[in-house]
């Protein structure tokens, strides 16, 4: 069984993992959903600084007692954005200045910011697999990677992930992702 085009991917490792069992057809959809949630989980951890997430809670869910300034987080959020220092930290301020424009206030505004981030995340990661798939693989092999991908999508816990993102005393714990070493492992019966 050939492992394919996924060995050169210009990715990190948990990426390349991800990709390999979206490759490999004798990966589950909750094979693959793991290696996801783990490279996005990886990716929220390296790319998000928790000054920029506190930073951002505090603006968004405010004092006790909210003034007259209701206006003032997204002031305070727009600026910020100008500021951040990854392209995951900008979605991250951006997408809680959409859910404060949506309706959403306190924790609800930054669970909902939170979620779109890790999806944001994890949409990049599905097309950068999808493109190298397309450049390096037959056209059936791409497209079967896509769909095995969008299988997968619905097993990873975005909610979970955002709640680690936010660092919330209720987060899941980081989720594993199990190495197959030789023969033995084997497929899940």
């Amino acid at each position: 069984m050939s492992d394919g085009p996924y060995r050169s991917l210009p990715m990190s490792p948990r990426w390349k993992q991800a990709a390999k069992r979206a490759y490999v057809s004798s990966f589950s959809a909750p094979e693959i959903s793991e290696a996801l949630q783990q490279a996005a989980e990886r990716d929220c951890r390296a790319e998000l600084s928790a000054g920029l997430v506190r930073h951002v809670s505090a603006l968004i869910i405010g004092p006790d007692e909210p003034g007259l300034f209701r206006d003032l987080p997204t002031a305070e959020l727009n600026a910020l954005h100008r500021e951040c220092a990854s392209t995951m930290e900008a979605g991250f301020v951006r997408n809680a200045i959409d859910a404060l424009q949506d309706g959403h206030t306190g924790q609800a505004a930054l669970q909902k910011a939170a979620e779109n981030t890790v999806s944001d995340r994890l949409l990049a990661g599905y097309r950068q697999i999808e493109e190298h798939m397309h450049r390096e693989a037959s056209d059936y092999r791409a497209r079967s990677t896509r769909s095995r991908l969008e299988d997968a999508h619905g097993g990873v816990d975005v909610t979970g992930v955002a709640r680690m993102l936010l660092r919330a005393p209720d987060a899941p714990a980081r989720t594993a992702t199990a190495v197959y070493s030789g023969l033995d492992d084997g497929v899940a019966f």
